[in-house]
């Protein structure tokens, strides 16, 4: 499992991919047997959250706005 931990604001987004050429079927064992974890951090004045998520390490996690660049 990895682990990382994000900010994020009000309206921002995370999104979680299957990295290519992972085995399909291996990691949705994995994922039936230990789910995706996300831990709610400290709110930080009104407008951010630190959110920390424990996934697979053949699933990527990235701020949406990475991808759309």
């Amino acid at each position: 499992m990895g682990y990382l931990t994000v900010t994020r604001r009000e309206g921002e987004m995370i999104r979680l991919t299957i990295d290519p050429g992972v085995d399909a079927e291996k990691l949705l064992k994995e994922l039936l047997r230990d789910g995706i974890t996300m831990h709610i951090g400290a709110i930080q004045g009104q407008s951010q959250v630190r959110i920390g998520i424990e996934a697979p390490k053949q699933m990527l996690i990235l701020r949406d706005e990475l991808i759309n660049a």
